[in-house]
């Protein structure tokens, strides 16, 4: 016997001990997970919410149907999904910190990717959340605009209600179990069953290479209409400038003001770094001949050594192109959608041309 347990008796041990170990780690995430139990949520004094105890401020929200903007995938880096929680904030995160200001902390806003559900919450969530939906669609078609921009023409499948949008709003596209990425509408808000977003490549970006891999067939969720990027019904005239694919909310804010607006003059300054990323160029060419209150000022960072004949193109920032061609500043709106640099230098040139900042709207990407 002695000699048996010289033979099994260390393994043994160590397999004792192992599933001791395993055992003891059970049993402390059982009391772990089960000391939040359940916990209310109460949405803007009113509707309330019995969810489970231990998940994130966003999951549990996600899966009542409330459907928080986020484009990183929870982890905290957009900003898109915070929420003002009137009771049981608790203090806020070092990565809240850095993404809301000092007065929207103590306000107590939050963000709901990183709020852990560990108590009865009160929160206020604007209403145009509340409305936003599901959708399930059909890949349509697809077309390559350039040499990293894909289109993506989406049928919607279900539900069968009328997608309505604002010009230049967004959608949440599902690109993984929990992941979600943001684009764009692209298309009319005349264009009731389909929907369209461009998509640019980013290497070994989550999104785009999973939009970039759909084809004709492919289904799609998406979550949506997001934003306060719109059209605005006023008076002004209407200045769009773009840079890069951050062209692509601009298309329907156009067609949108030129059909609603038949006294408020369009213009849009679209910049690129080469030829090779200009698309939708001839399009714009022809609806600059066509339409009386349209102009069209594409600009390139580096003209190629023969530039095309026909429309001209400006060479240079698109900041730059604004600041020699841009007339009645203070009777104007302003649409800016692009890269962080491109947009803070525009707005440095729009608000020396006489443009209030308070009716200078942009989208950063």
């Amino acid at each position: 016997m002695e000699a048996i347990l010289k033979v099994i008796g260390p393994p043994f041990l160590v397999m004792n001990g192992f599933v001791l170990f395993i055992l003891l780690l059970i049993s402390l995430l059982r009391r772990f997970i089960a000391a939040y139990g359940e916990s209310t949520l109460t949405i803007n004094g009113e509707k309330k919410l019995v969810v489970r105890g231990g998940q994130t401020l966003a999951q549990a929200l996600f899966a009542e149907k409330i459907y928080i903007p986020s484009a990183c995938g929870g982890r905290g880096t957009c900003g898109f999904c915070k929420v003002r929680i009137t009771v049981g904030a608790g203090e806020a995160l070092p990565i809240e910190e850095m993404l809301l200001n000092y007065s929207d902390v103590a306000a107590g806003y939050r963000l709901s990717c990183q709020t852990k559900v560990r108590n009865d919450l009160s929160l206020e969530v604007p209403e145009e959340l509340l409305a936003i939906r599901e959708y399930k669609g059909v890949v349509e078609d697809t077309k390559e605009l350039t040499r990293d921009i894909k289109r993506l023409s989406i049928d919607i499948r279900e539900p069968k209600d009328v997608f309505a949008f604002r010009s230049g709003q967004y959608v949440l596209i599902q690109v993984g179990p929990t992941e979600t990425r943001a684009y764009s509408v692209s298309s009319s808000v005349r264009l009731k069953d389909e929907i369209q977003v461009e998509v640019k490549l980013i290497p070994n970006g989550l999104g785009s290479s999973y939009l970039h891999r759909l084809g004709e067939g492919d289904e799609v969720t998406f979550f949506g209409p997001y934003g306060q990027f719109f059209l605005q019904d006023t008076h002004h005239k209407i200045i769009c400038v773009a840079g890069g694919v951050g062209l692509a909310p601009m298309k329907p804010i156009i067609e949108d003001a030129l059909f609603r607006y038949p006294n408020r003059d369009v213009e849009l300054y679209y910049g690129c770094n080469d030829l090779a990323d200009l698309y939708d160029h001839e399009t714009f060419i022809a609806l600059n001949e066509k339409a009386e209150r349209f102009s069209y000022y594409p600009a390139l960072s580096e003209l190629p050594a023969e530039p095309p004949r026909g429309y001209p193109i400006e060479e240079g920032f698109v900041h730059l192109a604004i600041e020699r061609n841009l007339t009645r500043g203070e009777d104007s709106e302003a649409y800016l959608c692009g890269p962080p640099l491109m947009i803070d230098a525009v707005i440095k040139v729009l608000m020396a041309k006489g443009v209030p900042e308070i009716r200078i709207l942009y989208d950063k990407f």
